[in-house]
């Protein structure tokens, strides 16, 4: 698998999470696809369920993105650690969004691997800890 060619992987790393917030603040479904590597697999947050793949998670997002009243999700990397060799690389953050019904946030822990057009996600996993009421993410 070929590595970026920037020197720096975190940084890279987070500029690509930085991307993936923005295409889901803009309801863009083909910007959130570019952020997944092939096999991605999700895991949701409140009920657990397993989306895989990277089309999987961009049609997840096409379809919420219609739904009345989405908010939209913000992911916030707290720890982003590279392998050494840099084949793959843990982000560990929080994350908040939901709807106007309900808020909700909790923690992830994403997976990262080198391609050659960038780092892109392998899997993301995330635990909802708060289930609160109507708002702004």
């Amino acid at each position: 698998m070929a590595t970026p060619a920037a020197a720096d992987p975190v940084a890279d790393i987070k500029a690509a999470r930085a991307a993936y917030n923005a295409a889901i603040a803009a309801r863009d479904a083909a910007g959130v696809r570019a952020a997944l590597g092939e096999g991605y697999v999700g895991i949701a947050g409140t009920g657990g369920e397993a989306i895989i793949g990277a089309d999987a998670m961009a049609d997840y997002f096409a379809r919420a993105f219609k739904t009345p009243g989405f908010l939209g999700f913000v992911r916030t990397p707290d720890v982003v650690t590279v392998a050494v060799p840099p084949l793959r690389a843990m982000e560990r953050g929080h994350w908040s969004g939901g709807s106007l019904t309900g808020r909700f946030s909790g923690e992830y822990l994403a997976v990262w691997v080198p391609t050659p057009t960038g780092w892109k996600l392998r899997s993301e996993t995330f635990v909802t800890l708060s289930n609160g009421a109507p708002g702004k993410p």
